[in-house]
């Protein structure tokens, strides 16, 4: 009886043993950019942190760019979502977004907390990795495809859109339809009638009147989250389980 104790005893051992090895150890935060795998230049981790802190202090968001060599044995997806909930990304609002590279798994994978799948769903998530990240990663040039992405997702949660990837050659056949719009608007501008009077074109003096220019779209959170700055830590905020990856 105690030799069949034993022996249930060190199965047992064997199997946490082999259940803990089967997820990957997660690292520390070191900042807003955690560049692990060492792809990232100084002058370029220096505009990501200048982007996270300006998100930070200016809308309560947190970014964290982090660089790995592999995920391995999990999937970069797997790893994205257990370091996000471990770093606590994103505080009490949920207001993370995590920008996850697996430099030998050739994958990237950008994690979005729950107060912020509104502003990021997927669709928005996987189109800026392709307009602004893939096309330099498949150059191998990984510094650069983070901080264009960093930026496009800094333009769309401050209510901007994000510009797609210019192509190396000129776009004439659009620069033509702006002339020409512009040609057309500018002649149809002339033979409208003027007249004072507050329905007619010309205001009170003959001055042009314009419509107003729409206004733009306010922050997602107003208001600095805590005060301005080095890295401080992030403040507990969950994953939502959206977001979007993409192999190269």
């Amino acid at each position: 009886m105690g030799r069949a104790l034993k022996s249930f005893i060190w199965l047992l051992a064997l199997m946490i043993l082999a259940a803990s090895s089967c997820f990957a150890a997660l690292p520390k935060p070191v900042g807003f950019v955690n560049d692990f795998a060492q792809v990232i230049d100084q002058r370029t981790r220096a505009e990501l942190n200048s982007i996270a802190e300006g998100l930070r202090d200016s809308q309560g968001i947190e970014v964290a760019v982090v660089t790995i060599n592999s995920a391995q044995p999990d999937t970069p997806k797997q790893y994205a979502t257990q370091l996000f909930n471990e770093w606590g990304i994103g505080g009490p609002e949920d207001s993370g977004l995590l920008i996850l590279l697996a430099v030998e798994d050739r994958e990237i994978q950008v994690e979005v907390g729950y107060g912020l799948e509104g502003v990021l769903p997927d669709g928005k998530v996987g189109g800026i990795l392709d307009d602004a990240v893939i096309p330099y990663f498949a150059e191998g040039d990984f510094a650069k495809g983070l901080l264009e992405g960093t930026k496009a997702f800094a333009k769309a949660l401050s209510g901007e859109s994000y510009s797609r990837r210019e192509s190396r050659n000129p776009d004439v056949t659009g620069f033509i339809i702006f002339l020409i719009i512009a040609i057309i608007a500018s002649l149809s501008a002339r033979r409208s009638p003027s007249g004072p009077g507050p329905g007619g074109p010309l205001g009170p003096g003959g001055t042009v009147r314009r419509p107003p220019y729409p206004r733009p779209m306010p922050p997602v959170f107003r208001g600095p989250k805590g005060g301005g700055g080095g890295f401080g830590g992030f403040g507990g905020g969950r994953s939502g389980g959206g977001g979007a990856g993409r192999k190269f």
